[in-house]
């Protein structure tokens, strides 16, 4: 009876330890993961400018430096910051500037002085990209 009641006490002792063991594993997991996610979410700028060639109307939209996280889309970033008309991933209209497929007026834009070949959906932006939208004709 005595070795029956030693034993359940350091079987008891065995899962007590094993249970704040455990709970300290969870901790340090739970603390790596945060420390991941911080650095994973990094809040990021980028410059986003616009450039009228139109003489019907010359009013230019200002520049603006815009906030976004990490693996935001170009699409969402304007979203968030403009007034803007996008069909098929395709920005159609900002700040009430709008493509004009009659006259041939379309908008495009670069990224640090790069074409763009993408649509704005499928495009992600990095820290400090500088990004021009141009209304021309083509």
């Amino acid at each position: 009876m005595k070795r029956i009641v030693i034993f359940s006490l350091l079987w008891l002792a065995g899962i007590g330890l094993s249970g704040c063991s455990e709970a300290t594993t969870q901790t340090t997991t739970t603390g790596s993961n945060q420390a991941t996610a911080n650095s994973v979410v990094k809040q990021q700028t980028a410059e986003i400018s616009f450039v009228n060639k139109t003489d019907a109307q010359p009013e230019q939209i200002p520049a603006k430096t815009v906030s976004f996280k990490e693996g935001t889309s170009l699409m969402e970033i304007m979203k968030e910051n403009f007034d803007l008309v996008e069909d098929k991933g395709m920005i159609t209209s900002i700040e009430g500037l709008a493509q004009d497929e009659a006259a041939g007026y379309y908008w495009t834009y670069t990224i640090n002085d790069e074409m763009v070949n993408t649509g704005a959906k499928d495009t992600s932006l990095t820290e400090k990209d500088r990004v021009d939208f141009t209304y021309e004709k083509f």
